[in-house]
C-alpha cells in the first residue's frame, strides 16, 4: 500500500500516521517499523508527528529503552522535540508520575530526580532536557522573563520547572544576561482540569515555588501566573 502512494508532500500523509499508529496501539512494532521503513523508502520525511506517535506507540506498551533509541534517532536526524514528544515520554515514567503526585517530597533538582530513577528512565530525562522544548516556552528580554507552561501535562511541567531553574540560576550567576524586570509563570487556574479550578500543575509549582523558598507569588490579576521581581528573585 505505501509503495503505491504518489508522492506529493514532504511529509508524511494522513494514511500513513494512521497505520503507524494502528500498529503501534496494537504493539506490532515490526510491522510498525516496516511501515516507517517504506515510507522513507518511497520518500516521505519523517517528522515531529509522526515520531511522536511511535513514542506514544511504544509508551503505551512500557517499552522505555525503545522509546531512549527513538528519541535518539530524532536527534540525529535533527527532528524537533515538541511538547507531545515530552507529554508522551513523561506519561510513559511511572515513578515519574508518581513522585508529581507527592508534592512535599518531590525532588527540586534534575540530578536528584535522576538519582530516583532507573537507567532507562534516567535516559529518557537525559534526551529530553538537551532539547529546545523549553527555550520554545520561554521569553526573555528586559521587560520579562516568561515561561508558559500551557500544554504540558503535570509531569512534563515538572520536568519544564526544573530545567526553568537551572536556567534561571545559570543566566542569573553569568552577569552576561540581562535581568528581565518581572519574572512571570503561565501554569493556568484549572479551566482545563478534571475538576473545573483545581489545576494539579498549579499545586505543583506552588508546592516547589514554596520549598525552594522562592520570591515568586500568585498574581493577584491571574491566579493562573506567578510572578516576582526579576532582582529579588535573583537575590
Amino acid at each position: 500500500m505505501v509503495e503505491e502512494m504518489t508522492i506529493s508532500d514532504s511529509n508524511p500523509p494522513l494514511l500513513i500516521r494512521s497505520l503507524v499508529s494502528g500498529y503501534g496501539r496494537l504493539g506490532l512494532f515490526t510491522d510498525m517499523r516496516r511501515v516507517l521503513r517504506k515510507m522513507e523508502d518511497v520518500g516521505y520525511c519523517l517528522d515531529t508527528i509522526c515520531s511522536n506517535i511511535v513514542l506514544s506507540s511504544f509508551g503505551a506498551h512500557s517499552e522505555l529503552s525503545e522509546m531512549a533509541s527513538w528519541l535518539r534517532k530524532m536527534k540525529d536526524s535533527n527532528i524537533s522535540f515538541s511538547i507531545r514528544t515530552y507529554n508522551s515520554i513523561m506519561n510513559s515514567c511511572p515513578p515519574i508520575t508518581s513522585l508529581v503526585k507527592d508534592l512535599k517530597f518531590v525532588p527540586l533538582s534534575i540530578e536528584d530526580l535522576k538519582e530516583r530513577l532507573q537507567k532507562d528512565e534516567t535516559l529518557l530525562v537525559e534526551q529530553l532536557i538537551g532539547s529546545s522544548v523549553l527555550m520554545g516556552a520561554l521569553k526573555w528580554c528586559p521587560s520579562e522573563g516568561k515561561l508558559d507552561l500551557h500544554g504540558m501535562h503535570l509531569a512534563t511541567a515538572y520536568l519544564i520547572m526544573l530545567q526553568w531553574v537551572q536556567v534561571l540560576r545559570s543566566r542569573f550567576s553569568a552577569g552576561s544576561w540581562v535581568i528581565p524586570t518581572e519574572l512571570r509563570l503561565i501554569c493556568g487556574s484549572g479551566k482545563h482540569s478534571s475538576v473545573r479550578g483545581e489545576s494539579p500543575v498549579k499545586a505543583l509549582i506552588k508546592q516547589m515555588m514554596v520549598r525552594m523558598r522562592s520570591r515568586m507569588k500568585i498574581d493577584r490579576t491571574n491566579v493562573g501566573c506567578f510572578v516576582g521581581r526579576g532582582r529579588a528573585v535573583r537575590d
